[in-house]
């Protein structure tokens, strides 16, 4: 009675289980929302991006490799199935675009570089091949921090064959025309209550010292 028992039990579970797979498999739309479209690594190195081109280019994210190439004719059958598998199997993080024809000038993808298993670490020899065989720019950028606008133009400029913009100096100085307070002439003087009348006096400042305040000052900003 007690084997009896146990069984009905052990089926009751086994049913529910099965019941519930069911249940769940039913549903074909088991998803839920993202918190952004972006990582936050991803959205910091976009506002970068976007500074770099000033609004040259129209940045389009997240797209597939099958939206930028497309299979070259005369292809078999066979190559045309097996090559387009492979563009659509793979992800761009940036392209750069011409804003009114959308023609595709660049391609940017981030790459974590502390670990080999990180976000596009391995180069991906199909990505960069597809894109050197179609002419497209390629570029991988390490995710590092304090990245520089400078820096990321002069990169752009590079693959694109453009000359590299000019590197803004580091501390900004601001000239002073003139010295912070009157300078004593270096002419000697001549006493007004001297006794002998037009006998010269020494001057109060050394040629040093007059030098030092006639130099311009310099303010760091």
């Amino acid at each position: 009675m007690e084997f009896i028992m146990l069984l009905l039990v052990v089926l009751v579970i086994v049913i529910a289980l099965v019941a519930s797979r069911f249940i769940d498999n039913s549903n074909p739309f088991q998803v839920q929302r993202k918190p952004a479209l972006l990582s936050p690594v991803e959205r910091s190195f976009l506002g970068l991006l976007e500074k770099a081109v000033q609004n040259e280019y129209r940045i389009v994210n997240r797209v597939k490799l099958a939206d930028v190439l497309d299979v070259r004719e005369p292809a078999s059958d066979k190559s045309r199935r097996s090559i387009a598998l492979k563009l659509n199997a793979k992800y761009l993080d940036y392209v750069l675009c011409e804003p009114d024809s959308m023609k595709v000038i660049a391609v940017l993808d981030l790459v974590n570089t502390h670990s080999k298993e990180g976000h596009k670490a391995v180069p991906d020899w199909f990505v960069s091949g597809a894109l050197e065989a179609a002419g497209v720019p390629y570029l991988r950028i390490g995710i590092k921090a304090g990245y520089s606008v400078t820096e990321l133009q002069a990169a752009l400029a590079m693959k694109l064959g453009k000359p590299a913009p000019k590197a803004e100096p580091l501390l900004k100085g601001l000239v002073k025309k003139g010295p912070t307070r009157p300078i004593r002439s270096l002419k000697p003087t001549v006493a007004a209550n001297s006794p002998v009348v037009g006998k010269l006096m020494a001057p109060a400042l050394s040629h040093s010292q007059i030098k030092a305040q006639s130099t311009a000052l310099i303010q760091v900003s």
